[in-house]
This record gives structure tokens, sequence and C-alpha cells, in this order.
């Protein structure tokens, strides 16, 4: 390219970025307030229902390409023309020819997925060959954007065609190839269902289709972007202070047959049962615990699962709520209703959603150390939860009565003050933090002991 053809191509692209702030200019005029906000709410609808407003938000270059979509594809519905002809017809302000020229172009544009097929980098500024991957069109454009590109990712944007050229209206959205032909997807299911449901079959061309319904690129990619959000989330593991799997979700059952269960759960291959105490002391109380392993990439034994029975009680506790599912059903299918589920609790610790990279295929997980302060917050509740109305429940360790029938009936609340006295010996916080999980004063004071 030459000196000349390099100053002609900057001044046509200045011309065109000043048309672009311009035009949005015009839409923050006060009149046309409502339309602009109408338009902005149809592209990013997907960002704006409160419940996934909470975990995720539009990405600027998003709210670009709703901008985009403003100036460019949306009609008023008000009576008020297009932003285009709005600038058109002005006679107030006076619009420079290098800015005019540009309106046609603009107004003729849509959005596009366009996938770098060559990124010339001797030119000056570099020079861009771009397929669609609609309808395989190529385009040759400068790229003189600061966002990072590399060949074969794919840009979500718009190409504005004039008579000197073809140029981007702005920085695009850089997506990986896999991310880009998922996109695609999404979008062609969408658009065969509005085909459907219109019977406007006109849509099957691309340019046609992209022009009138290039937001549900934006709907399309929210849906993406929030399912590999929760993907990425399933996958973030936890530690707890002393470098050990954080075991979040957690189950209790209640039970009467401590010999019969624990002689099935040693017959559980996926377990490994931990040596007996070796104190005097422990060995007068029986507890018996299992681990579970899992063999990770790097064939290293993971710790993923512990089992504790108690002569009266049974807890689950796994690294996650997937796992704990799958314990859970083994567990029932094992044992019947000898077994008396109580509750569970599948909440992950607090911690920031994981970020998740466009141009990446993969999605690498973070790791969470949760602080004994949180474990002990976690459990609190769990325990809350299943004890607020313990003295009313029917229990296996008093012959399926309630706590409070079985004192009544006795006329004697000593088994009962015993049950509590080893539920309190076997608090789940004292085996894992140190720290007493439940005031069972407050089971007692239920039963009036």
């Amino acid at each position: 390219m030459t000196h000349q053809d390099t100053s002609a191509s900057s001044g046509d692209e200045q011309g065109l970025r000043s048309l672009v702030a311009r035009l949005k200019a015009q839409s923050l005029q006060l009149d046309f307030q409502f339309q602009r906000e109408a338009a902005m709410s149809l592209v990013l609808r997907p960002y704006l229902d409160p419940i996934t407003a909470q975990y995720l938000g539009p990405l600027p270059e998003e709210i670009e390409i709703a901008e985009g979509y403003l100036y460019a594809d949306y009609f008023p519905t008000d009576g008020h023309p297009s932003l285009v002809e709005q600038i058109r017809d002005t006679i107030t302000d006076h619009v420079p020819e290098e800015e005019r020229i540009w309106l046609d172009p603009i107004r003729h544009s849509y959005l596009d997925l366009l996938q770098i097929v060559v990124l010339d980098e001797q030119s000056v500024p570099r020079r861009l060959q771009l397929r669609s991957l609609g309808d395989q069109q190529e385009f040759n454009v400068p790229y003189s954007e600061k966002t990072p590109i590399q060949k074969d990712q794919v840009l979500l944007t718009r190409l504005i065609r004039g008579s000197s050229g073809t140029y981007l209206p702005g920085p695009p959205l850089v997506l990986s190839s896999a991310m880009a032909q998922t996109l695609l997807t999404f979008t062609h299911d969408l658009r065969r269902g509005i085909e459907f449901g219109t019977g406007n079959f006109a849509l099957a061309e691309w340019p046609e289709f992209t022009k009138q319904y290039g937001y549900l690129f934006i709907w399309s990619l929210a849906r993406i972007r929030g399912g590999a959000l929760v993907a990425a989330d399933a996958q973030v593991t936890y530690w707890n202070e002393g470098g050990e799997p954080f075991f979040y979700a957690i189950a209790l059952y209640e039970h009467h047959e401590f010999q019969k269960f624990s002689e099935a759960l040693t017959q559980w291959e996926e377990l490994s049962a931990l040596p007996p105490p070796t104190s005097q002391d422990e060995q007068t109380h029986s507890k018996k615990v299992w681990l579970q392993y899992a063999q990770d990439k790097q064939a290293v034994s993971q710790l993923v699962a512990r089992i504790v029975l108690t002569p009266t009680q049974l807890t689950v506790e796994a690294d996650t709520a997937t796992r704990l599912d799958s314990l859970k059903h083994q567990l029932a299918s094992t044992f019947g209703f000898s077994l008396h589920f109580k509750g569970e609790t599948l909440t992950t610790p607090p911690h920031s959603l994981p970020y998740v990279d466009l141009l990446a295929d993969t999605y690498v997980a973070p790791s969470i150390t949760v602080s004994v302060k949180e474990e002990n917050k976690l459990l609190s509740t769990l325990l809350e939860k299943i004890y607020l109305d313990w003295a009313e429940q029917p229990c296996p360790a008093l012959k399926g009565k309630t706590p409070r029938q079985y004192c009544r009936e006795a006329h004697d609340t000593k088994e009962v003050a015993e049950l509590i006295d080893q539920m309190e010996q076997d608090d789940i916080g004292l085996r894992r933090t140190g720290q007493q999980a439940y005031n069972y004063n407050i089971l007692r004071r239920h039963i009036g002991l």
C-alpha cells in the first residue's frame, strides 16, 4: 500500500468513526430516549432477566453491538425516522461530506460472524481476509483496532462497505473458532424457529436474516456464556485451611442398625475403611469411617467423599453435589427404609464466579480455600435446619416414636438424654473443625431435660 493509499484509507475510516459518534449523540436526544431504550433492551434482553443479571452481565463489546443495531437496523415504533434518516435530513447541523457518504453503507450493513482467514502483519495498517461463517462471502479490511487477534479466530461484528473500501466501525468481539461454531448453531436454531413460526422462508438468505434478526447472536451468546459459566463453576475445587478437600455436599441420616450398616458398607469396593481408633477411651464409643478416592488424570488418588457411621446416625460428605447424589442413591438401594433421611446441604461456599474466556475451548476452574469460619457457618446452618423439628419427628433409635412422645409414654427422659449426649459427642463440627456446630441444649430444652 502506498503512502497516499494509507492516507486515503485513514481519512475514510475517520469519516466513518465521526459519523458513528454523531449517530450516538443523536440517539441520546431527549425525545429519542424511549426508542433507544427499546432497541437496546431488545438486543440485550437475556441480560435483563433479574435472575440472570445476578451472575451475568453484557460484555462491553455486546453493548457496542447493541448500539450498532440501534444505528443501522432499528426502525422506531413511534413515528420517528431512523437515526440514519435523522442525520441525512437534518438542517440544523452541518454534516460533512466525509461522514455523509457513509450513511447508506451503515444503513445496509448487518452483523456477521467473520473468520480470520489471512492476517497480513506487513501492511500498514494490518489487513484481514475475512470469511463469513453464514454465507462464505470474503472481505478484505484494514485492522487498526487495539484488540489482539489471531488467524482462525472469529469476529462478531458488522462490516461497513463503502465505495472506497470495507471497514470495521469499532472493536469487534473476538471468539474462538469452537465458540463461534456453537454460536452459529444456536443462532441457526433460533432462525429455523422464526421461519417456521412466521412462514417467512426468505430468511434463508443470510444477509436478510441477520439484518433483521442480528440481535439473536447476542441472545445465543448469552446462553453460551451462561452455560459455560455454570460448567466452569461446577468444576471449582474447594479446600479447607489444612489443604484437604473441602466437602460442602453433606447429607445426614438416622438409623438403629449399626452392625448391619457396618457390615454392608465394608463390602463396598469403592470405600476404604479407616483403621479403628487405638485409644481405649475412643474404643468405648462405636464409630466407623469410610473414605472414597477417585483417580485424576495424573493417576493420583484424590479424596472425594467420606461416610461416618455412629450408633444412631450416618453422615455422607462429598466434594460435589453430583457425587453426593450418587452415594445417596447407592445407600437407598442398599439399606432401603432402614435409613431415615434427615436433611442435606448442597450450598457451595461463597466465592466469585470464574471468568469464562471466549477465546478458550476449555475452562480451567480455580481452587477456593474455605476458612474455618465459613465451614462452621455451613455446618451450623445444616444442623439448625435438621434439628429444628427433631423433637417432633419419628426417631429410629426410639422405636419410631418422636422424642417428645417417647418421653411422655415411657415416663422417663433418660434414653432421650443419652441419645442427645451421643449426638453431641459425634457433632460433625467437632470432627471437622474442632468446634461444635450446634448447641444441643436447644434440643434438651425442647424435650424439657
